[in-house]
């Protein structure tokens, strides 16, 4: 088995360390050291058995062996912050996938990334790094989800379908076939996407319309 430690010791965290127990009753694969947060009234905390360990101060004492992790963060610009200040120490980000999850050799799903229980990924999909899909996502054929994505519960994307870096995708959204959402930008809870969404705007509604710009995230890519 394989030590790994979450990133990130809240609600999404709890869920991931359930994900990691429930791969291990599939097949035993991780052995949970703990979680690391940066939140001082959470170290030492014991959160559902599981010890958090400190602040990423610990990474400095203890990685003399590569361990392995993953960022249980939903808000893609936390998630990015915090994978960037990971990433300088001797760890390797790993790719949970539930037992329970449908996809396929046709599709290709990057390193850090995390696909929970009832979701299906369909034929000719690309996933990227450190994308979060939450249970009961359903991901059409030929659809690209770019790196620090996060789909919430029950999101449906239709085939063809590009979500470019860093977008949130609120639970039960809808977007259908062909259409792109810009980076960095946020889509609301229940909307349906019919047309193509800019970057870094914040989008809701039946039709999904904008209704507010954010700031850009740099990337240094």
């Amino acid at each position: 088995m394989k030590d790994i430690i979450i990133i990130g010791a809240g609600g999404f965290g709890k869920e991931v360390a359930q994900l990691i127990e429930e791969i291990n009753m599939d097949k035993k694969t991780w052995n949970l050291l703990g979680f690391i947060d940066e939140t001082v009234e959470k170290q030492r905390l014991v959160i559902n058995n599981t010890t958090v360990l400190g602040n990423f101060d610990w990474f400095e004492k203890n990685t003399k062996n590569k361990l392995w992790t993953v960022c249980a963060l939903v808000n893609p610009k936390d998630k990015y912050n915090l994978i960037k200040k990971a990433s300088p120490y001797n760890i390797n980000f790993a790719t949970l996938i539930h037992p329970d999850a449908k996809t396929n050799k046709f599709s290709k799903l990057g390193f850090g990334s995390i696909i929970c229980s009832n979701s299906f990924i369909s034929v000719n999909t690309k996933i990227g790094n450190h994308v979060s899909i939450n249970p009961g996502c359903g991901i059409g054929h030929d659809t690209v989800i770019e790196d620090y994505a996060s789909l919430y519960w029950n999101v449906t994307l239709s085939g063809n379908v590009c979500i470019h870096e860093g977008c949130e995708i609120g639970s039960k959204a809808m977007i259908i076939p062909k259409r792109t959402i810009g980076k960095w930008s946020v889509i609301g809870a229940g909307a349906v996407v019919i047309k193509d969404m800019p970057d870094n705007c914040t989008a809701v509604g039946v039709p999904a319309k904008p209704v507010k710009l954010s700031q850009s995230v740099g990337t240094n890519k």
